[in-house]
């Protein structure tokens, strides 16, 4: 028994041996209030992260708000210690006569035990419960941990603690607290989700009465007092949590904050603009939700500056059923086709495409190991053939880019998109592969607008106009109220690296009473938000002649037609993206001062109906685009820089001749000029012309082209000639053995790439097999070596391929196409 007792008292004692004291436990109760870069406010925050809460110390609380509080969770808590050994034994009894667990035993020291470290609902986290509970009321008083206790109570939602429940949903301290209010508010804690007072009111009520019951009970209160205190009528506060504008902005500035700050903080946001973006994001949505779309997301950054000027992470931080605090700004998406204008950006850095290349956009099939034949596709699921570098990109073909990919190479993409501030591609480069430049990573929309932002900034200075427009920065020379087109007031400016770099920032911290430290009242002291750290040396005309491609309407007009919602009345370089299967949708671009980037998607990953990039979040960006420049245009793109513009026939990038039938002008190197006059457009060639009307030609396109001409029909821009595209040339074919049935034989289609209007003689191995003007026949499959040859009017073409016997029956009818080898 001795022994026993010694060690229940070793046992008891050991927690004075490791108290917890309050100071281990203090929270940071400082608000935080913020206003935009007019000084209108945005609103305060009870907290720097997520959870609103605000530490005040005990006599700061209503005392009507600690009788309650003790009636309802631990009426003798100023009479037992860290436990409650009555209270156990009252319901071990009840739960044993009722068979379930009636009522818990928890005190007010233990239940703050679970709040500092929530611990399983099994017996080894209740001893550890009772093991941190002896360590509290070892190392604290009662009112300590009651103080404690109060500034943790869970109220709802993301709000903690009396204070910050009493300013959010009442509008005033706890310590003017009626009892009516009081009762109400400690209601709350026995079950925050049940009973919240925007969704759950008569839930409420009902255990307010039983609050005000326990009140009496315990003879805090009159039953007289405690009837007209549950009648009487008490006005929440909106669900805008003190919140004026810019929710999601705030608490992401607040995490970015140092840790010793002054309580007010101005920041970059234009109030009236990032009001007016969120009402263009929920009409967005609102519109869109038919095709399944339930969230978006806009960024808007000052070019000049890099402020960040609007920043709105969803359609309603506060509707939590929608997933509104959800911060579309800072989730990470697949980005779709965003990411292309950089891959084409660093191949023309490299030198690996000029700006005339060609590009064949044909259907191709790339090897992954252990995996299918990789195949890209654009959502059209058709192919262009030939396009120049302008084209392929303006109309965002996917086959080009990952043609441009495979000669730029992953790795060094990868690192080309670090640079410029990706920060959360960090694969290695096998795992992005050459989906990279169609988006198999992902991003977030403040990754890509500070992209873009660096893009446009970056084509102003190569062409001579860093400075445009930075009058704003300094208070002269003010464009207008909306967003202020730049900061007005001293060291407001955002820093910039060697490359010119607009760093985005959000905040300007100004020492005005609270923690921090900052100096004198009044001093200003600028704080750098995180911001990309690309630091490249820039070569002349890349950047700003990827701004002229994504800028020009006529080259993209093929996709998104002349009159779409890209196409701004003043000069704009815009790019757009789509996810697989329609889950996300993205439009990024600028102007010569600002960059908006906008988000329309689910953020449960759900995809929308057939909703593309043009069609999502191209509206948006169109309206805060206009909105931006309503009351002034923006000045226009300077030329790329060091670059020369020369006449090239459309389709081949090379100097025009007569027999091109259409001719544009496109930029060079100035060192490529002696290879642009003495390789002239090989695609094209005249041929004898008609008595009357314009001169005929025939389309004479490299091999690579044969399989894409022979799913065109009358290929785009032949009027004469002969091109075999079926078979196509070295083509290998398996011969099955025939069923004895008339209908097995198998054939195979000659074809040429357009019909002639005159006879057209077919030729197989010398031999003639038939004249006619149509454009295809079929020949019945034997096995051998065979030449095909056509001829009309003095002119002719020919293939080679291969038919052989095949060792095994298919399961199904039909033969297999290969290639034969070279070696």
């Amino acid at each position: 028994m001795f022994v026993l007792i010694l060690l229940c008292l070793i046992v008891r004692g050991l927690p004075y041996l490791a108290p917890i004291h309050a100071k281990d436990i203090l929270q940071d109760g400082q608000a935080i209030e913020f206003s935009d870069r007019h000084g209108l406010p945005l609103g305060t925050l009870l907290t720097r992260d997520r959870n609103h809460t605000v530490a005040v110390p005990l006599n700061a609380v209503s005392p009507q708000f600690i009788q309650a509080i003790l009636a309802a969770e631990d009426g003798q808590f100023y009479h037992h210690g860290a436990l409650d050994l009555k209270a156990v034994g009252r319901a071990i009894v009840t739960s044993i006569q009722a068979r379930r667990i009636v009522s818990g035993a928890s005190t007010i020291t233990m239940q703050l035990a679970r709040m500092l470290e929530p611990l399983p609902r099994n017996l080894w986290g209740k001893v550890r419960e009772i093991w941190l509970s002896w360590r509290l009321a070892a190392g604290m008083s009662k009112d300590e941990i009651l103080q404690a206790y109060v500034n943790r109570l869970p109220m709802g939602g993301n709000i903690y603690g009396v204070e910050a429940a009493a300013r959010i949903y009442l509008g005033m301290p706890a310590s003017e607290l009626n009892l009516a209010q009081a009762s109400l508010l400690a209601a709350i804690p026995n079950n925050p989700v049940y009973l919240n007072p925007y969704d759950s009111w008569e839930r409420l009520k009902r255990r307010q009465k039983y609050v005000l019951d326990r009140m009496v009970l315990d003879k805090h209160i009159t039953r007289a007092e405690a009837e007209k205190a549950n009648i009487e009528a008490i006005t929440l506060q909106s669900r805008r949590q003190g919140i004026i504008a810019a929710p999601h902005f705030l608490f992401w500035a607040a995490s970015q904050l140092p840790k010793q700050h002054p309580s007010q903080i101005r920041t970059t946001i234009d109030r009236p603009l990032q009001q007016f973006v969120e009402v263009q994001v929920q009409q967005i949505v609102r519109h869109l939700a038919p095709h399944n779309v339930h969230h978006a997301a806009a960024l808007v950054i000052d070019n000049h500056s890099g402020a960040v000027l609007a920043y709105v992470g969803s359609p309603d931080y506060f509707a939590d059923a929608e997933l509104g605090r959800n911060d579309g700004v800072q989730a990470l998406r697949q980005p779709g086709s965003t990411l292309k204008p950089f891959l084409y950006q660093l191949a023309l850095e490299q030198r690996l495409i000029r700006p005339n290349t060609v590009l064949a956009d044909v259907p191709t099939h790339y090897a992954i190991p252990g995996a299918r034949l990789y195949s890209p596709t654009d959502y059209s699921e058709s192919f262009q053939g030939p396009v120049r570098v302008r084209v392929a990109l303006a109309n965002s073909l996917n086959v080009p880019a990952v043609r441009v990919l495979e000669r730029v190479g992953v790795e060094n993409f990868l690192q080309r998109l670090h640079q410029l501030g990706f920060e959360h591609l960090n694969q290695p480069p096998e795992y992005y592969g050459l989906g990279l430049t169609l988006g198999s990573g992902e991003v977030s929309l403040w990754e890509l607008a500070r992209a873009y932002a660096t893009m446009a900034r970056n084509s102003m200075e190569l062409s001579g106009s860093r400075d445009k427009g930075d009058k704003g920065d300094k208070g002269e020379g003010d464009k207008g109220d909306k967003g202020d087109k730049g900061d007005k007031g001293e060291g407001t400016r955002g820093t910039r690296g060697n490359s010119g770099t607009p760093r985005p920032k959000g905040v300007e911290i100004r020492g005005e009473g609270g923690q921090g430290g900052q100096g004198d009242k009044g001093a200003t002291t600028n704080y750098q938000l995180p911001t990309t750290n690309y630091h490249l040396t820039l070569i002349t005309g890349h950047w700003s002649l990827i701004t002229d491609i994504l800028s020009d309407r006529h080259a993209r007009a093929k996709s998104f037609g002349v009159d779409s919602v890209l196409n701004l009345p003043f000069p704009a370089a815009v790019k757009t993206g789509t996810s697989s299967n329609f889950r996300d949708t993205w439009t990024v671009g600028f102007t010569t001062d600002y960059t908006v980037a906008t988000w329309v998607g689910n953020f449960n990953g759900e995809p929308m109906r057939q909703v593309s990039g043009v069609m999502g979040a191209a509206p948006l960006w169109n309206r805060i685009m206009l909105h931006l420049h309503e009351d002034r245009e923006p000045a226009a793109f300077p030329a790329p820089s060091g670059l020369v513009l020369r006449p090239v026939c459309a389709l081949s990038g090379l100097k025009p001749t007569p027999a091109c039938p259409t001719v544009v002008q496109e930029y060079f190197y100035p060192e490529d000029l002696d290879e642009y006059d003495r390789h002239p457009d090989t695609f094209y060639q005249l041929v004898t012309a008609p008595t009357a009307g314009e001169p005929q030609y025939r389309l004479n396109l490299p091999r690579e082209y044969d399989e894409w001409l022979a799913t065109q029909g009358r290929s785009p821009g032949v009027s004469s000639g002969l091109k075999i595209v079926s078979p196509t040339n070295g083509a290998l074919f398996l011969l099955y053995p025939s069923n004895g049935a008339s209908d097995s034989q198998q054939r195979l289609e000659f074809k040429l790439a357009a019909k002639s209007d005159k006879p057209v003689e077919w030729w197989l191995n010398g031999e003639k097999l038939a004249t006619q003007t149509s454009d295809a026949f079929f020949w019945e499959l034997r096995p051998g070596n065979w030449t095909v040859e056509v001829k009309s009017d003095g002119t002719s073409d020919r293939v080679s391929f291969q038919v052989q016997l095949a060792q095994n029956k298919p399961t199904r009818r039909g033969f297999s196409i290969g290639r034969v080898s070279k070696n």
